[in-house]
């Protein structure tokens, strides 16, 4: 499994344009700049896509055209940006089947837009757009019976008008599964419970709110820790596992203090663009892609 970071940054990224505190002044003078969050999975799937997204992707030298399932968690903007499908149905790709996975609230939104702008409807016959729908507890089968197996679990993280939310368990054709867990605030239980076991090899996990709690529910530097800690105990990460901070924002420390506290939960801090080759049962292999976006200095 190969998993490019196309960004990890929070809703507003990280430097915030407007913004003039210590994180965003230290990004600005060191070139440090985090998009909005969204994984890219072997050139096949894609997890959120906010309207950062896409463009990143091409920032960084790669090409959308093969994608063929859509993954989105939750309903906000910066992880859903219906917007892209109708770009997508401006190219060589506009034709080419693609899975459109996520909860209720996600269907309805980008079914909303294509109907408002484009005047189709999701899922009609003889589009190419397949929608499938998220739901915790409901594993979907990606790609066939040699494809991807997605097995949504519930977030901590807004009402059923978004989601309901849900974090993803994603097992790669190759066996190697990731663990993306972005929106959410401190696990519900049954979540803790349901990936007990699981000996993820590559999680990506939210930490927006840094020493700056009571944002949303998103983790901070406290829970954050609290819910790796959780996940090790359980089974869920286990000595290979690489465990790496998303969705960060400006409401954390500068980005030295940041990969020091992150590094004594054994957590790494990891630059936009930053590729994660994924062999199950080993340690990732941490490289980079064929291009860096100017200014972009890791």
């Amino acid at each position: 499994m190969r998993v490019t970071l196309l960004g990890t940054g929070s809703a507003d990224g990280w430097p915030n344009p407007w913004c003039d505190c210590p994180s965003c002044a230290w990004a600005r003078e060191t070139g440090t700049c985090r998009a909005q969050t969204g994984v890219l999975v072997d050139d096949a799937l894609l997890i959120d896509a906010g309207p950062d997204v896409p463009r990143s992707a091409a920032r960084f030298g790669l090409s959308l055209g093969q994608l063929r399932h859509l993954v989105v968690g939750h309903a906000h903007p910066d992880h859903l940006g219906p917007e892209a499908l109708m770009w997508r149905s401006w190219t060589t790709a506009a034709d080419r089947p693609l899975d459109v996975v996520g909860p209720p609230a996600v269907l309805d939104v980008i079914g909303a837009f294509l109907a408002r702008w484009e005047g189709r409807e999701l899922g009609a016959p003889g589009t190419p757009l397949r929608p499938l729908a998220a739901v915790a507890g409901r594993p979907v089968r990606l790609g066939g019976p040699d494809g991807y197996l997605l097995a949504p679990v519930p977030a901590a993280h807004g009402d059923s008008s978004i989601g309901p939310a849900v974090l993803y368990d994603l097992t790669g054709p190759d066996g190697a599964r990731l663990l993306y867990a972005c929106d959410t605030g401190p696990l519900p239980a049954g979540t803790v419970d349901a990936l007990a076991g699981r000996a993820f090899d590559v999680a990506l996990v939210e930490e927006n709110n840094g020493d700056r709690p009571g944002f949303g529910e998103h983790l901070d530097l406290e829970t954050f820790a609290a819910t790796v800690a959780a996940l090790r105990a359980n089974g869920a990460l286990v000595d290979h596992s690489t465990v790496v901070a998303v969705h960060l924002s400006h409401r954390n420390p500068p980005g030295p203090e940041l990969a020091r506290r992150l590094a004594a939960s054994g957590v790494d801090l990891l630059p936009d663009g930053t590729v994660l080759d994924v062999t199950a049962g080993t340690r990732a292999v941490v490289a980079r892609p064929r291009t860096t976006p100017v200014g972009q200095r890791g």
